[in-house]
């Protein structure tokens, strides 16, 4: 590499990558032992600029797609978990996790769950889960103890504070990134966080 060559690629630039599917717009540009790397929107990996080729922004138009979403598992509904015994779980969020590579694509469909007995927040796929009730016959099924294995209460308040502590850890870790990158994906995941909060404490106030 020539001593004081200038970047090939600057902020702003759309670049796609040679090798895989990379495809975005230049964020930030840094030079490391003589070597330009290049972070794109909306990734965390450093590419080096012979790993890229450049690209217009009309590419960005053609890289996009509409995907169906098909949630087996709505707010409310009652679930079981596999691997956790006779515990019930209610679905308080869920979300799509949509993966795609040069020769292979897939979702996850995650679901966001607060086990009834002590309000334990716990993430599990869809795969995991098996539907016992809907929102509405949820609370039929809430009203008789001999419908169910484990009686409705509020959470401990011990284990409710586990929880939620363990969220705000969560929510300062990111909000630090946050400070010291300007990273958006840490403000994001800030309010998922938050959203994660509001939901265990809406559901344990009714």
């Amino acid at each position: 590499m020539t001593k004081g060559r200038m970047a090939k690629y600057k902020i702003g630039d759309y670049v796609m990558g040679r090798n895989e599917e990379i495809f975005g717009k230049i964020v930030t540009v840094h030079l490391v032992e003589g070597q330009w790397f290049y972070r794109l929107h909306n990734r965390e990996e450093l590419y080096r600029e012979d790993q890229l080729s450049p690209a217009d922004e009309d590419a960005e138009l053609a890289q996009k797609e509409n995907v169906h979403i098909d949630y087996r598992f709505q707010f409310g509904d009652i679930v079981h978990v596999k691997g956790y015994g006779s515990d019930l779980f209610v679905v308080i969020g869920f979300r799509a996790e949509i993966w795609r590579y040069k020769n292979s694509a897939w979702e996850d469909l995650i679901y966001e769950l607060s086990r009834l007995k002590d309000g334990k927040w716990l993430e599990a796929s869809e795969e995991e889960l098996v539907y016992i009730a809907d929102e509405q016959e949820a609370k039929k099924f809430l009203l008789h103890p001999q419908l169910r294995n484990n009686p409705p209460q509020k959470p401990e308040r011990k284990k409710d504070m586990a929880d939620i502590d363990m969220l705000l850890d969560m929510y300062n870790d990111y909000k630090r990134l946050y400070e010291l990158f300007g990273e958006n994906t840490y403000r994001k995941k800030m309010k998922e966080v938050l959203k994660k909060l509001e939901a265990i404490v809406r559901y344990f106030q009714k």
